[in-house]
């Protein structure tokens, strides 16, 4: 005996697998929106630190964050 579904059924199944699809979508953004503000304070506090370098007079402070500040742009295309 074959299992046919009803046409209720398949648009049950179809908005189940559409809710499913949005709430992972969901997730994705949030996830790509808390990672985003993460490297904006990063990137803020190395800010920050080269600043203080910079008023301390601090070569090897300033060169270290400012070698830390181009490779996050490198990797993250900021």
């Amino acid at each position: 005996m074959e299992n046919k579904k009803s046409y209720t059924d398949l648009v049950k199944a179809y908005a189940m697998t559409q809710i499913k699809n949005e709430k992972f979508m969901a997730e994705i953004y949030a996830e790509m929106i808390l990672n985003e503000l993460l490297l904006t304070k990063r990137k803020e506090r190395i800010v920050k630190k080269i600043d203080l370098a910079l008023d301390r007079k601090d070569k090897k402070a300033f060169l270290l964050l400012t070698d830390e500040l181009m490779d996050i742009e490198k990797q993250f295309g900021t």
